[in-house]
């Protein structure tokens, strides 16, 4: 994690660090004053933690341990400002993370997509700002990302249980400030780096988080969020086990990609059980992409999956380093593929991780206890 910046850091930083050739004009006082500073090499560590620093409150892309410990604020300017809304249910894009089926006419109970949502365990799916979306040192993006939860503090309007109906939409003043743990399903890429002079201009600036909501008029508009906060928190999973969902029907023991849904905690590595040319086994690193966690065989030991379909062994390793182990009987013939998105229908492990160490508040999600208490 990245380390809070004292007055003798920024003042070593202030002597040593190499000027780039902008801020050589501006001079050493303001080295870390403007957003290229932050993005580039120039004293970015000593910049990107300055909390004082308007264009630098956050953490710079998908570090768990930074985003569980630092709020993270909105900084987005009008019209965006800090959150937006995003009408899902008129059957769009599925998102970068697929934890959603791209159709037409859902609600948050009825889609097809992870229990966490369609439970009310979460209160929304979000796309969030590429600034922290975006992979960390030995990530990829979404590996960590997709599927994290976040709770959320700002002044927003209500809403009924299926996300249909605000309340008060056009009356802000009645908008109460609350708390609520969304669960991350997209990234936000729009100008997320864009900046008029000193100012954030892009819908999806640092820190900017996009509601999915399903409303019954296909009209997200006028709902959008001013001085937003928020910190990753561990997903309240509960009693769910972790869920697996093949991007393809078409899988062989040579190559498929798999996505993980309902972790508590986020998951920084998976492997594959495979069977070398030897007969031996080893563990085949997957990687992380847009279809989930992929394995390719001959990448060890000129190797496939082991013990294809009836029994493949994957390993999971979560952001607190809590390994879990499930043996998966992949349904070949027996599952549909659902257009544009994934196989149907899921295949439940046999557990989730344990492991918590950033609970939500007890406040969150008390305004829509009702709606999980329904489901």
């Amino acid at each position: 994690m990245p380390m809070a910046v004292g007055a003798a850091t920024w003042f070593l930083c202030l002597i040593f660090a190499p000027l780039s050739s902008a801020a050589s004009m501006r001079g050493a006082a303001d080295i870390c004053s403007l957003p290229e500073d932050c993005r580039g090499s120039t004293c970015s560590e000593a910049c990107c933690n300055r909390t004082d620093d308007f264009f630098c409150p956050n953490c710079q892309g998908a570090d768990w341990e930074c985003l569980t410990s630092r709020p993270q604020v909105g900084l987005g300017q009008a019209p965006a400002l800090g959150a937006t809304y995003n009408d899902f249910g008129v059957g769009g894009n599925a998102g970068f993370c697929r934890y959603q089926a791209p159709i037409a006419g859902q609600n948050k109970s009825s889609a097809y997509g992870s229990r966490l949502l369609s439970s009310h365990r979460v209160f929304a799916g979000v796309g969030l700002s590429q600034a922290q979306f975006m992979a960390a040192p030995g990530q990829r993006d979404g590996s960590i990302a997709c599927g994290m939860c976040l709770e959320v503090t700002a002044k927003m309007a209500l809403w009924d249980c299926d996300l249909t109906h605000p309340k008060d939409k056009f009356n802000v003043s009645k908008w109460p400030l609350h708390k609520v743990i969304v669960m991350v399903i997209d990234q936000c890429k729009d100008n997320w780096d864009l900046y008029n002079s000193t100012q954030p201009a892009g819908n999806c600036a640092t820190g900017h988080l996009d509601f999915d909501i399903y409303p019954h008029d296909n009209n997200p508009g006028n709902l959008n969020i001013e001085n937003v906060s928020w910190r990753a928190v561990d997903c309240p999973s509960d009693d769910l086990p972790i869920q697996f969902v093949f991007a393809s029907n078409e899988t062989s023991q040579w190559h498929f990609s798999v996505h993980t849904w309902d972790m508590r905690s986020p998951i920084k590595a998976m492997d594959t059980l495979a069977v070398c040319s030897n007969g031996s086994t080893a563990w085949s690193p997957m990687e992380f992409g847009s279809n989930g966690w992929a394995y390719q065989a001959t990448k060890v030991c000129n190797d496939f999956a082991a013990n294809y379909p009836d029994n493949v062994t994957f390993r999971l390793t979560s952001v607190y380093d809590e390994v879990i182990m499930e043996n998966i009987r992949i349904p070949v013939g027996t599952w549909y593929q659902i257009d544009n998105w994934h196989a149907w229908p899921p295949i439940d492990g046999s557990r989730n991780f344990v492991l918590s160490k950033a609970a939500a508040s007890a406040e969150a999600n008390e305004r829509y206890n009702h709606c999980r208490q329904r489901s």
